[in-house]
């Protein structure tokens, strides 16, 4: 082992991805030292591949309730946040096929309202004169004014920032070997000191802590480019929230949001089992294909890129948050699989609050690290 560094910080982070920048921000703001490790870049694995949708999804109330109580803090942060993180309340519009989709879309209007969060439903009237590329004959939609976008890589940088302006130390380039009580074990430098160590690697949190039930599901979004009929909301299929668990070994849907400049991001796939980054064409070709379905007029846009990332995904679809079985030395921070970006501002204050000892705002019991949410070894995912 490397010589350990001299002082000890007050909390560590692995993982400079969007939630161990928000854990770094909070417990940076709260007085304590701080020190971030990241294998690469600040957002260079799944923050960066994703879609900046802050986005209040029902797909469970312990879901739903942490994306709103982030929601709510990305609402009080937005005024200072740079430009550049490109926040915008463009609000999603889900968007009904059918009558029964718009059944299935009042159900969940009914849902969000129970929870405080504004929400409306549409008409084809509406569709035709707020979103001209989506074809006719669509039923209407719901829509979620408050919902937001951002730039995923630039929020991180962001919130790092504000952490280092708060005495915090972001090491980029350190790949973490180990982590025991009290230490952080890098490949090169000397191996790191903290009270208490917080593993938001992501889809790598299990090789640290390997009783973190996360597996990666991946995800692959393709971007369109500038000409066509722009697009205003976050465009996304009724069916959504519903292959979220779905067992399908690929899965499509269509999901569609306006970027700054006016390209035009598609998603969204979920592929289990896939372990690599690199895009398999099929899947690109099912996302237009899906996208056209609904959003004919943006097939006059060309492809100028696409990418995959993997989701860190658990068992049940939701976060673990909190101290690992065993002692208080060691937390995690991890598997938010398609949520990270909504939850990170919440995870991360709902986490200092735990490692300061204070009642959270929100009840932190249904994230908490379980190894009864852990399904048997005859059970698949869920």
């Amino acid at each position: 082992m490397a010589p350990v560094s001299d002082a000890p910080f007050d909390v560590g982070i692995v993982g400079a991805g969007i939630v161990g920048a928000s854990c770094a921000y909070w417990a940076a703001r709260e007085g304590l030292s701080v020190v971030v490790v990241e294998a690469r870049e600040p957002a260079g694995g799944t923050t960066g591949a994703g879609m900046g949708h802050v986005v209040a999804l029902d797909r469970s109330e312990p879901a739903l309730l942490l994306a709103r109580y982030s929601q709510r803090l990305w609402q009080e942060l937005a005024p200072s946040l740079p430009a550049a993180v490109g926040y915008r309340a463009a609000g999603t519009l889900w968007v009904a096929a059918t009558p029964d989709d718009l059944a299935r879309a009042e159900a969940r209007r009914d849902g969000l309202r129970r929870h405080g969060i504004p929400a409306e439903m549409v008409d084809a009237t509406f569709l035709a004169r707020e979103e001209p590329a989506l074809r006719s004959g669509l039923a209407g939609g719901l829509l979620v004014p408050e919902d937001a976008l951002l730039v995923p890589a630039e929020a991180t940088r962001a919130l790092l920032a504000r952490a280092e302006e708060h005495g915090a130390r972001v090491l980029a380039h350190r790949p973490v070997l180990r982590l025991t009580a009290g230490t952080i074990e890098t490949v090169s430098g000397p191996a790191l000191r903290a009270r208490r160590i917080v593993n938001a690697a992501g889809v790598d949190a299990p090789r640290l802590s390997p009783q973190v039930p996360i597996a990666p599901r991946k995800g692959t979004l393709v971007r369109l480019g500038v000409p066509g009929v722009p697009i205003h909301h976050q465009l996304v299929e009724l069916g959504y929230r519903e292959s979220v668990g779905a067992p399908d070994p690929v899965s499509v849907v269509f999901n569609a949001q306006p970027e700054p400049g006016g390209t035009v991001l598609l998603g969204a796939s979920r592929e289990w089992g896939a372990t690599d980054t690199s895009v398999d064409p099929a899947v690109t070709e099912r996302l237009r294909r899906r996208a056209l379905d609904f959003a004919p007029l943006l097939g006059s846009r060309t492809t100028v890129a696409a990418w995959s990332g993997l989701r860190p995904a658990t068992p049940d679809h939701l976060p673990w948050i909190g101290p690992l079985p065993g002692g208080d030395d060691l937390w995690v921070a991890a598997g938010h699989e398609g949520l990270g970006i909504t939850a990170s501002l919440g995870t991360g204050r709902l986490l200092v609050d735990l490692l300061l000892g204070r009642p959270p705002a929100l009840s932190p019991t249904p994230y908490l690290p379980d190894a009864r949410r852990v399904p048997g070894p005859d059970g698949p995912p869920t």
